[in-house]
C-alpha cells in the first residue's frame, strides 16, 4: 500500500492530470524481457509494474523497480543489476506517454481495440521518445493492455562488455500485460 501511495504522489507531483477523471490502475503489473541469441537465452520478468490508465485522455503512466525483475539464475540477476542497469544508481524504470488513438477506444463497450501508444521512457537516467502497437482489451470489469516491441539496452546507456555482448542481444523483446481495476 505504502508503494502504490508513492506512486501516486509521484505522479501528481510529475504535474500528470491522471487523477480525478475516469482512470484505471494496477501495482501487478507485467513485464518481460527476453534476449535471444545462439550462445544464450536470457529471461527476466517483473510482476510489479504500477500503471495509472485515464480513459478520457488516453494518458498513461508506468513505473517499475529495476530490482523487482527476477531471472532464472541468481547471478544474471546480481550481474544485471550491479553491472547493467546500476540499480542503486538508478533504482527505478519510467514511461509517462499516452495511447494516441484514444477516441478508437470505447471504454464502456467490452471488446479489444488496436492502439498505439507514444511516449517519454527513462532507463539508467536517459529518455527517450518510444512507439510502440498494442491492444487494449475493455472488460466488465476492468481493462488489459498489451504490448511487444524492441528495445536496445543501449539507447539508455547501459554498456554490454565485450566479453559477454555475443550472448546478449542488440535488441530485447519487451512484453507488457497490464490488467487494470477501476480506480
Amino acid at each position: 500500500m505504502k508503494k502504490l501511495f508513492l506512486f501516486a504522489i509521484s505522479c501528481m507531483i510529475a504535474g500528470t492530470s491522471l487523477f480525478g477523471q475516469e482512470n484505471f490502475i494496477t501495482k501487478t503489473g507485467y513485464i518481460k524481457f527476453y534476449s535471444h541469441t545462439k550462445i544464450e537465452d536470457i529471461t527476466a520478468e517483473n510482476h510489479k509494474v504500477g500503471s495509472i490508465l485515464n480513459a478520457k485522455s488516453g494518458e498513461m503512466v508506468f513505473t517499475l523497480l529495476m530490482t523487482d525483475f527476477e531471472f532464472e539464475k541468481k547471478l544474471m540477476e546480481e550481474h544485471f543489476n550491479e553491472n547493467y542497469v546500476e540499480s542503486e544508481k538508478f533504482p527505478k524504470a519510467t514511461f509517462k506517454g499516452s495511447v494516441s488513438n484514444n477516441e478508437t477506444v470505447d471504454y464502456s463497450k467490452p471488446g479489444v481495440y488496436n492502439v498505439t501508444v507514444k511516449g517519454n521512457m527513462t532507463i539508467h537516467g536517459v529518455t527517450n521518445e518510444v512507439s510502440a502497437e498494442g491492444t487494449i482489451e475493455v472488460l466488465k470489469d476492468g481493462v488489459k493492455a498489451n504490448s511487444l516491441f524492441k528495445l536496445n539496452p543501449e539507447d539508455y546507456g547501459i554498456e554490454i562488455p565485450k566479453v559477454v555482448r555475443e550472448k546478449i542481444a542488440n535488441d530485447l523483446e519487451i512484453t507488457v500485460d497490464m490488467k487494470y481495476s477501476k480506480m
